[in-house]
């Protein structure tokens, strides 16, 4: 072996020998190396790539199992700051907060926990931060309604915010006193509906919306077709937002022992343009800081050089579970969103992923009764007609209640129509029973803007139907308005067999027109006013059992999941959202304008209730 060595050795150390094979060597110690260096940076990130998934799987895991100390004489800390959703959804970025629990509390567990600590001997209170802007009416009743049942054990509410306006305010109201920090400021000058149109920038792009419709107030086509309202849409937003107006200004008056006329003229006339007239007023009970609210908190505890016991919402609604033992159950189906053909997220009500919950709801034998929580707008009329039928085979099973959220109108309502019984709050917006058809003609854009031309090749007459770069022809429109009359027949069809009312009152109440719930019950489209929770006990009554526990369907993923099937797009969304700030609505309604094509059932595009 020795002698081999040597001979090697020998061999490479000849002239001729020598220069190549040590490049040669040092050519295969640099990819030796090299590769070995590859292979363990690549181990090392599979390793760190592991254990950051198995760290990120526990945060959720012990995110969830978080439990609180509700020591005696402890508050309930509310903070509405936010736009608040349906249903209680983990936030992947949230999970990385040590102050926070990884939750953003949902209509769903702020009703929850506002109703468990009503009757928690160790809650005295609620301290109420509110800033609400985006979300709805309907939702800002029910949570008011429930703080108005936690008053009437006995516990007191603080509210304290930087900034009032009637929808703030509406909320803040309920409290045995509302603060408002000094450097705040008020806004009480009545209500305004904000409507988007976009035939104007669509004429400067050259596409022109064309349509089929059923419904002279069916007002979603205007913002397409039109540079301001019809009469008939102007009447129909004029008559609801009044009415939603008025249920706000009652709702104050109540609170705050004002006459609503007194109110309503204040507002009317722009009085109030300061925190210092709305304590005047008797709107505002003072203007504070927040350590001066914190010390009328522990006075009213009546404790002394003691730091309160505050308790989050969001942990302490983590820490409540179910203690009834109870077999029968209520499958609480939540179709939340824009209705939607095929599997839908967490922000849609897509026509697969809602049949499924639907089905496994119906066929679960311990589901006594099902409540269908309705939050849309409408969407997809093929994707309603599914959901409707759907809703009618669970209905010939067990009860099926409707719990109307903020809107449950155009489809939101086609799909609610058969249920046996259909609640609302007297300020959701429902009705719409109609259906129109976009279809863009972009030959002015392509051809005449880009340059474009195009040519068909055709075995038959009208086999280029549906070509967006030229306009309709009149036999394209006769097929289509036959389409959508179908359409609508369907539709209306399914609110007379629903509701048990003739063809002539469904035409008279249909056209597409927008009512509130008030006049909606007034229409016989709705029973009853009420939240979720009393649709509940409705549905408890209906399949007459007094014992039962609540299930959610559909399940929401845990936030990983939800990460890593849209992480990037919602964080972009939510990078956009912050660089744009309020132009980022626009933003987002220019992209529904141009998603808008085909059949649907929905309400207008762009109304801002302000």
């Amino acid at each position: 072996m020795a002698f081999i060595e040597k001979k090697v050795l020998q061999y490479h150390s000849h002239p001729y020998f020598a220069g190549p094979s040590l490049e040669v060597n040092t050519m295969k110690e640099f990819l030796k190396y090299t590769f070995a260096t590859i292979l363990g940076l690549f181990v090392s990130f599979l390793f760190l790539g592991l254990l950051l998934f198995f760290s990120v799987m526990s945060l959720i895991g012990s995110a969830g199992n978080k439990t609180v100390t509700v020591k005696d004489n402890s508050v309930l800390e509310l903070n509405l700051d936010y736009d608040i959703q349906e249903r209680t959804n983990e936030d992947f970025a949230a999970l990385f907060d040590t102050d926070g629990d990884g939750s953003v509390l949902g209509l769903d567990q702020i009703l929850l926990s506002i109703n468990h600590a009503k009757s928690d001997p160790k809650i005295k209170g609620i301290y109420l931060k509110t800033n609400i802007s985006g979300t709805g009416y309907a939702s800002i009743l029910e949570i008011r309604n429930a703080l108005k049942d936690f008053k009437s054990a006995g516990k007191f509410i603080y509210t304290a915010a930087p900034y009032y306006d009637e929808k703030n305010y509406y909320l803040a109201c309920v409290a045995d006193s509302v603060f408002i920090e000094k450097t705040g400021n008020v806004l009480f000058n009545g209500l305004t509906a904000n409507i988007m149109f976009f035939k104007g920038a669509l004429d400067k792009l050259g596409v022109e919306m064309q349509y089929v419709k059923v419904g002279a107030y069916k007002g979603a086509i205007e913002a397409f077709t039109r540079t301001e309202l019809s009469d008939e849409n102007r009447t129909q937003i004029n008559e609801y937002l009044s009415d939603l107006y008025k249920s706000v200004l009652v709702g104050i008056g109540e609170s705050r022992k004002i006459d609503t006329a007194v109110l309503a003229n204040a507002f009317n006339n722009f009085t109030i343009q300061s925190p210092q007239q709305a304590v005047q007023f008797g709107l505002i009970d003072r203007m504070v800081y927040e350590d001066e609210i914190e010390n009328t908190i522990q006075r009213k505890l009546k404790i002394k050089d003691k730091d309160i016991n505050f308790i989050k919402a969001s942990a302490y609604a983590s820490n409540i579970s179910s203690d009834s033992k109870a077999k029968d159950q209520i499958a609480i189906v939540y179709a939340v969103g824009e209705i939607i053909d095929g599997e839908g997220n967490q922000s849609t009500i897509g026509s697969e992923s809602m049949v499924k919950a639907l089905r496994k709801a119906r066929e679960d034998k311990n589901v006594k009764a099902i409540v269908l929580r309705v939050n849309s707008p409408g969407g997809s009329s093929m994707a309603s007609d599914i959901i409707a039928r759907e809703i009618a085979l669970c209905k010939g099973k067990k009860p099926v209640v409707v719990s109307m959220g903020d809107i449950a109108a155009s489809g939101g309502y086609y799909i609610s129509a058969l249920a046996d019984s259909i609640i609302a709050l007297p300020n959701t917006i429902t009705g719409s029973i109609g259906v129109f058809g976009l279809f863009p003609n972009m030959h002015e854009l392509l051809t005449n803007k880009m340059g474009l031309t195009f040519e068909s090749v055709k075995t038959g007459k009208y086999s280029d139907f549906g070509r967006v770069d030229q306009p309709l022809s009149e036999t394209d429109r006769f097929y289509l308005q036959s389409m959508v009359n179908r359409i609508y027949e369907d539709f209306t069809n399914v609110v007379e067999k629903g509701r048990s009312l003739d063809s002539a009152h469904v035409e008279s109440i249909a056209q597409g027109r927008v009512w509130t719930a008030t006049q909606a019950r007034t229409n016989g489209l709705i029973d009853s006013y009420g939240g979720i929770n009393d649709a509940i006990k409705i549905a408890a009554y209906l399949a007459k059992i007094k014992s039962y526990t609540t299930v959610d369907f559909p399940k929401i993923e845990n936030p990983f999941s939800q990460f890593l099937k849209t992480g990037s797009n919602t964080l972009m969304e939510k990078k956009m959202a912050a660089d744009l700030g309020v132009m980022y609505t626009y933003y987002k309604a220019m992209q529904n304008c141009f998603n808008a094509q085909g059949f649907q059932s929905r309400l207008p595009f762009q109304i801002t209730i302000q």
